[in-house]
């Protein structure tokens, strides 16, 4: 049996539907992937280049980072690593430019730039799975010494229930942007 990348299945499997179920031909162009492709995708990859010895998705790791910065960043950190799962699928499959890579995260509300929230959500996170996740260790992952873990553990996911999570974040964030005013400006506050 011929094995395809994971990203070449979900663009087989979706015959290059776009993301709302528009046809643009076989052309890239914003919307060519669905907010399901990139969750698939990233419930699929294991954080941190698979270092910890638990399988934890990075799908799991943006749901939480969703659910510990302000409320006007939560989508921000949801997308966190959309852009990687993008570029995995648009490699693969549609040999796209990084461009429409940009366009396409915008369209899903990604702001234009991370947020200082996001970012220091995200070292939290990695310090909490070094924690909670890796085997006993002398060195030290880039990023992990510069943030506390919270006191709550990790539980690892299954994928399967790792791209749900997400999925019903996604929603539930979207749906609330839609009812009010969205700031797509650059902040340069600290967390």
């Amino acid at each position: 049996m011929k094995h395809e990348s994971q990203a070449a299945h979900v663009m087989r499997r979706t015959a290059g539907r776009i993301g709302a179920g528009q046809d643009r031909g076989g052309n890239t162009a914003p919307g060519q992937v669905s907010i399901g492709d990139i969750a698939h995708v990233l419930a699929s990859t294991c954080c941190f280049a698979g270092r910890a010895h638990t399988f934890y998705s990075v799908a799991q790791h943006d749901y939480l980072a969703s659910t510990i910065v302000p409320p006007e960043d939560a989508l921000a950190a949801l997308l966190l690593h959309a852009g990687d799962a993008l570029r995995k699928l648009l490699a693969a499959c549609l040999n796209a430019e990084s461009q429409t890579t940009a366009d396409i995260l915008a369209d899903l509300g990604a702001p234009p730039c991370l947020p200082p929230s996001v970012k220091y959500a995200d070292l939290v996170l990695r310090a909490i799975a070094r924690r909670d996740l890796d085997p006993p260790h002398d060195d030290a992952w880039i990023g992990t010494t510069q943030a506390s873990p919270l006191a709550r553990p990790i539980q690892p996911l299954a994928p399967i229930v790792a791209k749900h999570l997400f999925l019903d974040r996604y929603n539930e964030l979207t749906t609330l942007r839609l009812g009010g005013a969205g700031d797509s400006g650059c902040r340069e506050a600290t967390p």
